[in-house]
């Protein structure tokens, strides 16, 4: 696929800008129950919803050079399995000052592989490259013990700087220049 912009590879992903032929998968990612068990909102309940949360991706890309990515085995940039990257959000600061929002949801067939880490890892790295100072947290369910344990080994820490509307706990990445990466 010649369109596809690709953001960044690592040694077994291709991460690329989405794209419009990623509708299907956004809802096959995002309308699955197993992959939304701690979303607040639960599944998508319909394609439509999966091709207005890729058009808000997109749109992303567009304003702010950097979002969410589609993640796709190397071998098959077309064959994406999951969603990582960072968006740039104001709604977890009351100050309105925005920051990172980390991301990340995969299918069933990429879970227990090491993919999210490695996705999340180059995610971030990006993120540190494109606007060294900007806060990046992670907003979890307390209950979601995979994706908190990807968070803790990648190195974020609980943070009550933030705050989610839907309860959910907050975690930032902290800065080399400062403990709590404000």
């Amino acid at each position: 696929m010649s369109s596809r912009i690709t953001v960044v590879e690592t040694a077994r992903l291709v991460l690329t800008r989405p794209h419009p032929e990623d509708a299907a998968a956004v809802f096959a990612v995002h309308g699955d129950p197993e992959t939304n068990r701690y979303n607040p909102h639960g599944p998508m309940r319909s394609a439509e919803e999966g091709v207005a949360f890729l058009d808000s991706m997109i749109e992303d890309w567009e304003r702010d050079g950097i979002g969410y990515c589609a993640v796709a085995p190397r071998a098959d940039p077309a064959g994406v399995f999951g969603f990582a990257g960072t968006q740039l959000t104001r709604r977890l600061r009351p100050d309105g000052i925005p920051v990172f929002n980390l991301y990340y949801r995969f299918a069933p067939i990429a879970w227990g592989r090491g993919l999210a880490r490695e996705a999340v890892d180059a995610t971030l790295e990006l993120a540190r490259r494109t606007l060294p100072t900007m806060p990046i947290v992670a907003v979890i369910d307390a209950a979601n013990v995979p994706s908190l344990t990807l968070a803790r080994r990648v190195g974020f820490r609980a943070s009550d700087a933030f705050v989610d509307v839907e309860g959910r706990d907050v975690y930032m990445l902290p800065q080399a220049d400062g403990p709590d990466g404000s």
